[in-house]
């Protein structure tokens, strides 16, 4: 089977993460890949490129550079199916063109949608929503990250056949044994955005007694919010690291009890650093966004972390004190968490889902 995979192979995005690891853990004999790179010229940083008008700017620019490479790969050989990413937006356009593209030569199409707002795009009657229905009306199969976006799709007549739960995968630990915590270190590791909850994070870890470790890349400007808002407790119970090497931030998330992400990012999908913790019997304090609610209920149906509202520090306040006064009942849900994450988000669990996916368009 010949695929062609229109993956974004450079950035640090969630969507760029994914593709990394795709790209080098799941092509073998019976999936061979050409792979056509979508990254932006100019990378996003949280700033001016998280604007409608740069994403719209950029977007527009480099469609036409990959619709011209696409169609160049397509006129040297033949292909079965082509698997593009997406995250929405303007980007819908682009996607529409690609699928249009591909018709003409006969190969099906697989939409993968790595963002959580579907629900609200394709029932906008802006000009995203239109786009995006016009979009999915062209592709073969479409695939979402979370339940909610899978529930809408399947309510539209002309979808609902189309449409499969595909979500994020890692390798798994096949014996991993919480042991009790105390709930007294905390993480947040990822962008450093303030849509992230990285604000509220810090302030809620001023009035709480916890050592927080930030980790990731941000610009000047939030770096020096963060360090005003932590105030007297920064380089004493609260620590700005920077980007560090995946391996050192995987050591600290072995070293904490709690993994923080409150986000309330508008393109926030399946972030991985949060299945990462759970796979390590963390406890993770996260907001009711896009999938992470799949990820945090358990496979009985019951909460395996934390979920608190968004914008609020004293939300992430009173789940850190339920940790510390809950220690028995809290190291359950990290036990429960790992189980979620081995039963359903296993990276042979989830190729094997791919798999069966691109062998009905076969």
């Amino acid at each position: 089977m010949k695929i062609i995979g229109l993956f974004p192979l450079t950035g640090n995005g969630g969507i760029a993460s994914w593709t990394k690891k795709f790209t080098k853990t799941f092509p073998d004999n019976e999936h061979q890949f050409t792979f056509v790179n979508v990254s932006p010229s100019v990378p996003r940083t949280g700033g001016l490129s998280e604007t409608f008008l740069f994403r719209t700017l950029s977007g527009i620019s480099a469609m036409f550079r990959i619709l011209r490479e696409l169609k160049m790969v397509m006129k040297k050989d033949k292909y079965d199916i082509l698997h593009t990413t997406t995250s929405g937006n303007i980007g819908s356009f682009r996607d529409y063109c690609v699928a249009k593209l591909c018709k003409k030569y006969g190969v099906k199409t697989i939409m993968h949608c790595r963002y959580g707002c579907i629900t609200e795009d394709i029932q906008s009657s802006g000009l995203v929503g239109k786009i995006l229905r016009k979009s999915m009306n062209e592709f073969d199969q479409i695939w979402v990250l979370d339940s909610r976006s899978y529930n809408t799709l399947k309510g539209r007549e002309n979808l609902m056949d189309k449409v499969y739960l595909t979500p994020n995968s890692i390798d798994v630990n096949e014996k991993m044994n919480p042991t009790p915590k105390d709930y007294k270190r905390v993480a947040f590791i990822g962008n450093l955005y303030p849509t992230k909850g990285l604000y509220e994070l810090v302030s809620a870890c001023t009035r709480t007694d916890v050592r927080l470790d930030v980790i990731g890349p941000g610009s000047d400007a939030v770096v020096a919010n963060v360090k005003t808002i932590a105030g007297e407790k920064l380089d004493k119970t609260i620590f700005i690291h920077g980007r560090l090497p995946n391996p050192e931030a995987i050591k600290f998330m072995h070293e904490v009890d709690i993994v923080a992400l409150p986000t309330y990012y508008p393109w926030e999908a399946f972030p991985i650093s949060i299945i990462e913790a759970m796979s390590l019997t963390k406890m993770v304090i996260s907001c009711p966004r896009a999938a992470v609610k799949d990820m945090l209920t358990d496979i009985d149906g019951k909460p395996c972390g934390m979920l608190v509202a968004p914008k609020s520090s004293d939300a992430i306040v009173e789940a850190i004190n339920w940790c510390q006064t809950n220690k028995e009942k809290a190291d359950e849900m990290c036990h429960k968490a790992y189980e979620k994450v081995y039963t359903c988000y296993r990276k042979e669990v989830v190729y094997d889902l791919y798999r069966s996916l691109y062998a009905q368009l076969a």
